[in-house]
């Protein structure tokens, strides 16, 4: 790069960085005194909608009994929309399922912590979290 071309770059880009400090300290003084919309405001104080989970469930081991390990899910969780066993590899199988639940703050941690508690169950991961329309 020539020498002049060197020079004028450092300057060129402080007063990028200025700028750019300007306008984020403008919109942060915007957003801190926006006032935040209230449940209220929009009609409904339950909840924001539902979303359709897609769960994939890990038994302890291969040796778990997959049918009775099914039942055990559908008696302890409400929602489920579908299941399936989906064969992973060395004998183990995992549980797919497909629920509908509430789109509450959090959902997703309290899923997977509700699906860990039943005996059996490894871990339970959420693969997708679509909101319904």
């Amino acid at each position: 790069m020539p020498r002049s071309q060197s020079a004028v770059q450092p300057s060129l880009n402080a007063r990028t960085v200025e700028r750019s400090s300007t306008a984020v300290h403008a919109a942060e003084s915007r957003v801190s005194n926006t006032p935040a919309r209230s449940a209220d405001s929009r009609g409904s104080e339950s909840s924001m909608g539902e979303v359709v989970v897609i769960l994939k469930i890990m038994p302890e081991s291969p040796d778990v009994d997959l049918e009775k390990l099914q039942a055990d899910i559908r008696a302890a969780v409400t929602g489920i929309e579908d299941m399936k066993v989906e064969p992973i590899g060395f004998g183990l199988s995992a549980i797919k399922i497909a629920m509908i639940t509430e789109d509450d703050e959090g959902a997703g941690d309290k899923i997977e912590a509700l699906f860990s508690q039943i005996p059996g169950i490894d871990r339970a991961e959420i693969e997708s979290l679509n909101r319904l329309l």
